[in-house]
Order: structure tokens, then sequence, then C-alpha cells
């Protein structure tokens, strides 16, 4: 008899962030850096059935996907484990894949909280997370999506790893801000991470950004200097770039890019929310709009 659960993860967002990756456990991999979770977020239902031969499926939004951070995900959960089974995912998300908004990051947190509830391994939530960590590290695509997404909230990532190895420190915001997102996928997180030249840029500037932001934690401050990292490792596309000269020109300077994607966030009240799209609606088509707020809440079943 199939069982079934769900659980829901919130998108991240990433405004700075260090590499840390030369450590051969990939548990202790991943990134420093600052960004914020979002209210809207991937539900994912996964169905465990006892079956022989074993398969795995995994679907997005309806669509058949070849989804290797799931699978990965999956096997780590699956193994030692004396029965075989048919596991099928269903990951339904208002998070674009590609754009920098942790679609990765969600789906594979999710699968692992709901799997390891399924299987009754006793696996506490930070444990399942560090599998789902692990998958994002070995597939290259994400560092520091799924520590964040297990806090919830804006956080400075302090310290690289999984759960349980790296830690996050949340700061406040302030209530009642809407949350505008306009993405579109430019920089693949893939290729930026196997870059020399990226990754040496990244890890100078890092550095000292990341120190202003630890003495001085507030939203404006993590807006200085996701701002200046973007502009100083050369990340800034153009399309970005254009777009945060005319929202600052027009009062909205609680804005930058988003790491990694041609995509960028806004920050406004919410009487001005708007304004902001219709600015951002001139770079980007308005179906690549997404308007939210943070979210406080880390991922969790449903």
């Amino acid at each position: 008899m199939p069982r079934s659960t769900r659980a829901f993860v919130p998108g991240h967002v990433t405004g700075v962030f260090r590499i840390h990756d030369e450590h051969e456990n990939p548990l202790y991999r991943g990134s420093t850096g600052a960004g914020f979770c979002l209210d809207i977020g991937t539900t994912t239902t996964v169905t465990l059935e006892v079956s022989r031969p074993p398969t795995i499926s995994v679907k997005y939004n309806g669509s058949r996907i070849d989804a290797p951070v799931t699978v990965t995900v999956i096997r780590r959960l699956l193994e030692n484990n004396d029965a075989d089974y048919r596991v099928h995912v269903e990951h339904e998300s208002s998070l674009p894949i590609g754009v920098g908004f942790g679609a990765s990051g969600a789906g594979a947190l999710g699968t692992a909280i709901a799997l390891a509830h399924l299987l009754h391994t006793g696996t506490d939530p930070e444990s399942a997370a560090s599998h789902a960590h692990y998958a994002e590290v070995v597939n290259h695509t994400g560092l520091g999506d799924v520590i964040a997404q297990v806090a919830g909230g804006m956080e400075i990532r302090v310290r690289p790893g999984a759960p349980g190895i790296g830690e996050v420190v949340n700061f406040p915001y302030p209530e009642g801000l809407s949350v505008i997102l306009a993405g579109a996928p430019g920089l693949e997180t893939r290729s930026v991470l196997v870059d020399e030249n990226h990754r040496d840029d990244i890890k100078r500037v890092a550095d000292g950004l990341m120190s202003e932001l630890i003495e001085n934690p507030t939203l404006n401050q993590f807006i200085i200097c996701s701002k200046e990292f973007s502009r100083k490792t050369n990340l800034m596309t153009h399309r970005v770039g254009a777009a945060l000269d005319e929202l600052e020109s027009a009062g909205f300077s609680n804005s930058s890019m988003v790491m990694l994607g041609d995509s960028a966030f806004c920050f406004c009240e919410r009487e001005a929310t708007q304004d902001a799209v219709s600015i951002l609606e001139t770079h980007w088509d308005n179906t690549q709009i997404l308007v939210t707020s943070i979210s406080a809440q880390g991922g969790r079943l449903v």
C-alpha cells in the first residue's frame, strides 16, 4: 500500500556569498554569505511503496524531469534499507528553475524531510537536511541554500557546511515589506562554481563584505554589501544593472542582484509594490516577476 506525505520549503535568495569547497567531505563544503527566505516556495509530495524492481520518478509542476539532486537525496536516504521501494516525487512550485530563487535546494530539502518521515528512520530534520545539502554540493547546484532554507528569515551564514555543521545567524528585518523578484536564466551556478576567475573574484570580494555585514547585520547593510559584491565580482548582468539604476532613480534603493541568475530583487513598502513592478516590467516580461514577502519559517512537514 503506497504511503504519501508532504513538505513545504521556502525559496531562498542570496545577495553575497563566499565559496568554501576545499574539504574532501561534501558535508563540510558550502558557502558563507547572506540572504533571505521567501513566503513562496515548493511543496513536495513523496509517495513510497514497497516494490521490486525499485524505481524513482520525479515531476516538477506536472512535467516529468531528470532530477539528479532529488534522486541523490532519495538514494542516500534509502542506503542500508532492507526493502526495495518505488519512490515518486511531485514538486509543486512557485519557483522558476535556474534563476537564483533556491528551487533546487527547496526540492532537495522537501524530498529529504518527507522521505525521512515516511521511512520512520528516526532521522531528525537536521540530519535529513544534511542529505539535501550533500546532494546540492556534489551536483554543483548550490552551496548555501539548504542550510538557509532550514533556518528561514534573513540570515548570515557564518560557517560553511550542512545543517548541524555550518552555522546560520538570523538578523531582524522590517515587518510588512514586499519582496519583488524578477528572474531569468543567465548565470549558471555550476559554471560559476568551477570557473577559477569567478572563484578568485568571489573569495577576494566576499571576505571584506562579510566582515562588514557581521559587524552591522541590518537590511540596509545587506543591500549595500550585495550591490558591492555583484559589481566588484563582475557578476552583475547588463539587464540587472540597468534595472537597479532605474529602481534607484525612482527611490527604490533597497534592491540588488540575485545570486545566481539574470535576476534582481527589490524590497519596498506594500503600497509602492505596483510602481516597482512597473519598472521591472520594462526589463523582464511580466510572467518573470513575482511578488512575495520574507518567510520567517524554514522547511517543514505540511
